[in-house]
């Protein structure tokens, strides 16, 4: 049997508010669809869930993360906020360099 090191970012400000590390996929998928609706089907999310994490995230934040309006069809257009791009892109590079740092380590404990 070998043993893997793996780790998790936390990112939270001065205040001690965690930012959940699924808002990050959620800004991230929200990115690639361009839909809060299509991000939470995709990532198996309900859409009021979805909804109060980027709400709770948004006060905590003092700004928003994305901006959503009316599309055709009845559907929803999302797309992030400079601030939620930022946050987005942010993530990206600390899970980057995270990687980079602890690489892959491994133990086998018999032979």
């Amino acid at each position: 049997m070998e043993l893997l090191i793996k780790g998790a970012l936390s990112i939270e400000t001065e205040d001690g508010f965690v930012i959940n590390p699924k808002v990050i996929l959620l800004l991230s998928e929200i990115e690639k669809t361009g839909s809060l609706n299509a991000a939470v089907n995709n990532i198996g999310m309900s859409y009021s869930y979805a909804w109060n994490m980027l709400n709770k995230t948004n006060c905590k934040l003092n700004t928003p993360m994305l901006i959503s309006r009316k599309g055709g069809n009845g559907g929803g257009v999302a797309n992030l906020t400079e601030a939620g791009q930022k946050l987005l892109n942010y993530c990206r590079k600390l899970e980057s360099d995270f990687q980079k740092f602890v690489g892959t380590h491994k133990v086998k404990l018999t032979s």
